[in-house]
């Protein structure tokens, strides 16, 4: 039965990121005056299936001195993990796929998994731009890895469990966020450069590595890439609403996950490119030393929040 509930929530996940990609494209098309997809569907609704038929009926060209068994299977890591650490989300107060007392240390393990998956991908295609990328992304990602996990732990000093479900139940008189709003902050910027979006999208960089780790990718082992992405920006955007804005059941919870969701939206189609350079002096001489000066802190807003709780 769980198989089939995993399968269920898989298959709504990859039909919300198809949609959620032609969301992103006609946002981006009203707020740059420009016309977005319009002519495939009613108003260019069914855009992702005509994509999706686009990219795997196209030839997969491989080159020729890549480690074709690597190239293969780097995107299916990248995929397959963004996928699994959905079964960890709360859906309604206990009901979950694994309602695990360790689910925040499981998030983290399987999210960190992800990475091997980029830095395998720009390796194994023998590219100096696929490398060069892969070895950015790596570096990144490790980087603002760093700083999602360092919140999520003093989330967790916080609520004192690790158990997501509990840790909605918490949230009933007040949201984290509220006494957390600095920690919110940077979480979120961290969440956008941990999916490599704009303005940290300098893993891709198409002006300068041609795209990246995914620069000898095409056709439908490209879509797993694409996908892995969106879910990435799902998943993280659920959390989000989880950790800092209470969760929610349902429908609740899928409007607030869909509100951060369209924010890296409104961010990508805003904000210019930040350098390389200073996106890792922001996390290591910026975001980590105020964690571990908001650490400091912690324990009185355990006893500031505890005393609402109690009320």
């Amino acid at each position: 039965m769980k198989y089939i509930e995993l399968i269920i929530l898989f298959l709504s996940i990859l039909l919300a990121v198809a949609f959620l990609t032609v969301a992103e494209r006609k946002t981006m098309g009203y707020m740059q005056r420009r016309v977005g997809p319009d002519a495939v569907g009613y108003l260019g609704v069914l855009m992702a299936i005509a994509d999706a038929a686009k990219l795997l009926l196209k030839e997969i060209i491989v080159p020729t001195h890549a480690d074709k068994l690597i190239l293969f299977i780097s995107p299916m890591i990248a995929l397959i993990s963004s996928l699994l650490c959905w079964s960890v989300i709360p859906f309604a107060p206990g009901v979950a796929i694994y309602d695990s007392n360790y689910g925040f240390i499981l998030t983290l393990a399987i999210s960190s998994v992800g990475v091997f998956g980029t830095l395998l991908a720009g390796w194994s295609a023998n590219s100096k731009y696929s490398l060069l990328g892969s070895i950015r992304s790596t570096a990144q990602l490790i980087s603002y890895e760093l700083i999602l996990t360092t919140i999520i732990l003093l989330c967790i000093l916080l609520a004192g469990t690790m158990n997501l479900s509990k840790y909605v139940e918490l949230q009933h008189n007040i949201w984290f966020g509220i006494p957390l709003l600095p920690l919110s902050i940077m979480w979120y910027i961290g969440c956008v450069a941990e999916t490599a979006r704009p303005p940290f999208d300098t893993v891709e960089a198409e002006s300068e590595l041609v795209s990246g780790h995914m620069t000898e990718y095409s056709s439908s082992i490209f879509v797993l890439f694409f996908l892995s992405e969106y879910s990435a920006i799902l998943f993280l955007s659920t959390l989000t609403s989880i950790l800092f804005f209470g969760g929610g059941t349902g429908i609740i919870l899928a409007i607030k996950a869909n509100i951060f969701a369209y924010t890296y939206i409104w961010v990508r189609a805003t904000l210019p490119r930040v350098r390389y350079d200073r996106l890792i002096h922001l996390c290591w001489m910026i975001f980590l030393p105020l964690l571990f000066g908001i650490a400091i802190f912690i324990p009185t807003l355990i006893y500031f929040i505890d005393s609402i709780i109690i009320l």
